[in-house]
């Protein structure tokens, strides 16, 4: 790298995009520019991941003083995730005590007022700068090597001396490498004999999946708490780190809009300050500043909002920074012609995006020591919130243990503290048990976003949810940007309780990279092993038939030894396996940190007996997952990756246009993620997964590919989606009589409604499901779970003769768990089904009416749906 960095300084140095960017600005030639890093300037070309990150090693070479190169994370794909930390000389020199320091100043708790006014006399403003979490938003990482150029080579702008004197710069170039690469192959091999600015020319027109998504088609800005991606989770320890002050997520949107920035669209999150906003409104400024002495047009307020604590911005934003999101129109290319007939490049969307982002970073400088004061009151007030009402949050899943530990986990890696308990604990009346009890307290400088999620519900702005209310009475759709709800313990299924004081238990923190442990060899059993099932048992049985152990599932509830065992729970006996199953079962169940019972008896005191004909065998079920068109890219990624990674089930990606020469007969499990599959699957290859299925194969549907297999021309699920009201979706529209005219004078709104509406919309809210207990696919649960419902799919329930709806909405009265349900819609959702079962012939049918991997954190749906895999498979 060094021969090669040298001999492209002999080159002659290449200005014109850099007079742009900064018009005026002198660089140090010693300081290499794209083009002689990797053949072409910043605006030339949309630079592939390995040449960003070349690029950013380049630079960290020529300026090994003022920088420091973080490899974070490897995505998925195996490309590196880096950023650039750019500092003074001196500062950089000492940058480890400078974090340590930054991390003392973000945790005010036994700090004088003396110390905090020292630390902050003494550290700089922390400025994070992310770009390209979307890899088809393709300029903002253009502009992070601009950006990171521009703070090293610029020799003559006041400025980058404020900004580098007062601040640290942290410059994540690209996070998302994996749609990056797919979004640069296509384009490229779309691409024309020159740039085409036809938006329906092939370099823009992405196929299935496009760039967005990461490997498994996650979309990694709605990650951030959840970090089920590599990605998501080395980006927040390094936040963790540096404790930024400012962080800026830099997108793009739509080619035909402008530039956006905050202040952001309402609803605000309740747990933002209002010194947090009026910061906001100081970004926003001085970046309309900017934007209107450079002629570039933008807008603010009307689009993005911080509500869910998700995202890039708002996470941010609960943590004490000043969290933003900055989207620039996209050309999807290297030039794009818009609706009004101008032609907008991929230079543009670079030099608008180095503009805010060079902008944002100065004003942090220039606002240093208010900013640094502000976070340092945001985290001490959150402190003194927890100490002012309830005290701690304790952690508890009596029927799942192993989902507690896994919340807490999650929890510490988002830089809370929690703690395992040491002794049981007295709360709300309940003793709960130690090791497997989590507290939380809320006395900590991340209490708000321990609320935002813990709590059962996050309140939105009542102002904004009346208009939306307006809005949906005149048949206009609602302003509602994402999801209302997401609480953890409800879509996971832990119960949480609150304490009003502290609970005085012994404990001990849990750390975010602690891993389970557990004895590595079972001792002897000479009937075998019981694992009381679950979602630890689940994954542990995934893995034990991969390894070829024989593994059988009770299939009903039984008493054993004084200890009660629910449906489902794992068998996996002595006299099927070898000699090495202690050792070889031991070491799968510790890694999972499961529970396995030695039975020396099989003799039960009361239920199903272990060798009853309700017992079934578990062996790796061979999983086909329909991949690409019509199929949802996020439903099939989420799919792919709770099967694989989160349960460890290896699964056969087949694209829905080669179904038809697949022999069906090679595969147990056939999954459907959502989508219309009426282009994909004719009649014919209806009757072959029927015929399938009646040998025994297990047919999985979720959302709209639920209510493609309920159409009538379909016919392979004995259910029918709803309209507005309850009329079946599939009834004719006969019109009305001219004797049924209406009475007058009208009711306008009546009049306005459309003769056959889809039901109410649910914008994303948490309602209880009921399961029945009894039924294998409730295996693990307490018979409630919270489901993520988003849509205006509604079903008739599944009369007996054809099946049974093993879950179903609860009653209205307590439907919601959290979030925004509609009055009208709450009535049409009661009681209706979540999941069924149809049996056909020795196979079946399980549906679900939403998508029960949504996103990856609905724990307990997620249950639902592998149990539908394992356990359908073992019927």
């Amino acid at each position: 790298m060094k021969l090669l960095l040298a001999l492209a300084l002999l080159l002659p140095q290449e200005g014109p995009f850099t007079d742009v960017l900064s018009p005026g600005t002198e660089y140090d030639p010693q300081i290499p520019t794209l083009e002689q890093a990797v053949g072409h300037d910043f605006d030339d070309e949309v630079t592939p991941p390995a040449q960003v990150v070349a690029y950013m090693e380049a630079l960290a070479e020529a300026a090994p003083d003022r920088t420091h190169l973080i490899h974070y994370a490897t995505s998925w794909e195996g490309r590196e995730l880096v950023a650039l930390v750019i500092g003074s000389s001196d500062r950089m020199a000492r940058l480890d005590a400078v974090a340590a320091d930054l991390r003392r100043l973000a945790d005010p708790r036994g700090l004088s007022q003396a110390d905090i006014d020292a630390l902050i006399a003494e550290l700089p403003v922390v400025t994070a700068l992310l770009h390209g979490v979307h890899g088809n938003e393709i300029s903002s990482s253009g502009a992070a090597m601009a950006e990171a150029y521009h703070l090293l080579a610029a020799t003559n702008d006041p400025r980058v001396e404020e900004i580098l004197g007062e601040s640290l710069v942290l410059i994540d170039p690209m996070q998302n490498p994996d749609g990056r690469a797919r979004f640069v192959f296509q384009t490229r091999m779309g691409r024309a004999m020159e740039p085409d600015s036809d938006p329906l020319s092939a370099e823009h027109d992405e196929p299935w999946p496009g760039g967005r998504v990461n490997h498994y088609l996650f979309d990694l800005n709605r990650d951030w708490f959840l970090q089920s991606q590599p990605e998501s989770r080395g980006r927040v320890a390094m936040a963790l780190t540096y404790m930024p002050h400012v962080m800026v997520d830099l997108h793009e949107m739509g080619g035909n809009s402008t530039y956006y920035f905050p202040p952001p669209a309402v609803p605000g999150n309740p747990w933002t300050t209002e010194a947090q906003n009026t910061s906001l409104d100081m970004f926003g400024r001085a970046n309309a500043s900017a934007f209107d002495g450079r002629g570039f047009a933008y807008f603010i307020r009307e689009v993005f909002d911080s509500f869910y604590p998700g995202y890039g911005a708002s996470w941010p934003l609960s943590h004490g920074a000043i969290g933003q999101t900055f989207e620039q129109a996209s050309a999807r290319g290297l030039v794009l012609r818009r609706n009004d007939g101008t032609d907008l490049t991929y230079g543009d969307g670079v030099l608008h995006h180095f503009t805010a982002a060079i902008t944002t970073a100065h004003t942090a400088a220039r606002n240093r020591d208010n900013l640094l004061r502000e976070f340092v009151e945001f985290r001490r007030s959150a402190v003194a919130l927890g100490e002012s009402g309830a005290r701690e949050y304790v952690l508890h899943s009596p029927h799942d243990p192993g989902l507690a530990a896994r919340l807490a986990r999650t929890l510490a890696r988002n830089g809370i503290e929690v703690l395992r308990a040491n002794e049981p604990v007295n709360v709300a009346g309940r003793t709960l048990p130690a090791q497997t009890t989590y507290i939380v307290p809320l006395a900590q400088p991340a209490g708000r976003l321990v609320r935002n999620l813990l709590d059962p519900n996050t309140p939105m702005d009542q102002d904004f949810v009346q208009l939306q209310i307006e809005r949906r009475a005149n048949r206009q759709p609602d302003q509602i940007y994402d999801v209302t709800a997401w609480s953890m313990p409800l879509l996971w299924d832990v119960e949480m309780h609150v304490a009003d004081r502290p609970t005085g238990a012994a404990a001990s923190p849990v750390s975010a990279d602690e891993t389970p442990m557990g004895a590595l060899t079972l001792p002897p059993a000479q009937v075998g092993y019981l694992l009381p099932w679950g979602s630890t048992t689940a994954a542990v049985v995934a893995e034990a038939a991969r390894a070829g152990i024989l593994v059988r599932t009770v299939g009903g509830a039984f008493a054993l030894g004084g200890r009660e065992y629910g449906i489902g729970t794992a068998l996996v006996r002595t006299a099927d396996n070898g000699e090495e199953l202690g050792a070889v079962l031991g070491s799968i169940v510790a890694r999972h940190g499961a529970e396995a019972v030695p039975v020396n008896s099989a003799y039960v005191e009361s239920g199903t007996s272990l060798g009853s004909n309700r017992t079934r065998a578990i062996r790796e079920p061979r999983v086909m997952l329909l991949y690409d068109r019509p199929g949802s890219t996020y439903s099939t990624g989420w799919a792919r990756y709770v099967l694989e990674r989160r349960y460890g089930q290896r699964v056969t990606a087949v694209r829905a246009s080669s179904l038809g020469r697949a022999k069906l007969a090679e595969y147990d499990v056939i999954v459907l993620p959502s989508g219309n599959y009426a282009s994909a699957i004719d009649a014919g290859l209806v009757g072959r997964l029927r015929s399938w299925m009646r040998n025994g194969g297990t047919l999985i549907t979720m959302a709209e590919s639920t209510r493609w297999a309920s159409h009538e021309d379909v016919g392979l699920l004995e259910t029918t989606p709803e309209l507005r009201g309850g009329a079946p979706a599939s009834a004719e529209d006969e019109g009305r009589g001219a004797d049924e005219a209406p009475q007058q004078p009208i009711d306008y709104l009546e009049a306005i409604a459309p003769e056959q509406e889809p039901p109410e919309q649910t914008p994303g809210a948490i309602l209880n499901v009921d399961l029945d207990p009894e039924h294998w696919l409730s295996a693990g649960t307490d018979g409630r779970v919270g489901a993520l419902v988003e849509g205006t799919r509604i079903f008739s329930p599944m009369t007996l003769d054809n099946g049974q709806n093993v879950g179903v909405y609860a009653p209205e009265e307590s439907l919601r768990a959290s979030g925004i349900v509609w009055d009208e819609a709450s009535p049409q959702l009661a009681n209706k089904p979540y999941l069924i079962h149809q049996p056909v012939g020795r196979g079946r049918l399980v549906a679900f009416a939403e998508d029960p991997n949504y996103r990856a954190y609905a724990e307990a749906t997620q249950l639902l749906f592998i149990n539908a895999v394992l356990l359908g498979s073992a019927r």
